[in-house]
């Protein structure tokens, strides 16, 4: 049986971390291990994601003018 922890740091700041206890044959490990990555990588993507998509200004305002380019005006 092999411990294994994972960290991931921001910034220096650590965001996520993960401890398993992982065991089996060599194949078995590196499986479950790869597993453990992959799914903190998504986890900590998600959250730079929400993160990113909360402070993103808009692009353009809704309202007002809603012509868009090549429409017909006033027809």
């Amino acid at each position: 049986m092999q411990r294994v922890k994972i960290t991931v740091e921001v910034d220096g700041e650590v965001v996520e971390q993960v401890v398993e206890h992982v065991d089996g044959t060599l194949e078995e490990r590196e499986e479950k291990i790869d597993a453990l990555t992959r799914e903190l990588a998504a986890r900590t993507l998600q959250a730079s994601v929400d993160q990113v998509a909360v402070e993103r200004p808009l692009f353009r305002r809704r309202g007002g003018n809603t012509d868009t380019k090549g429409s017909s005006q006033g027809h």
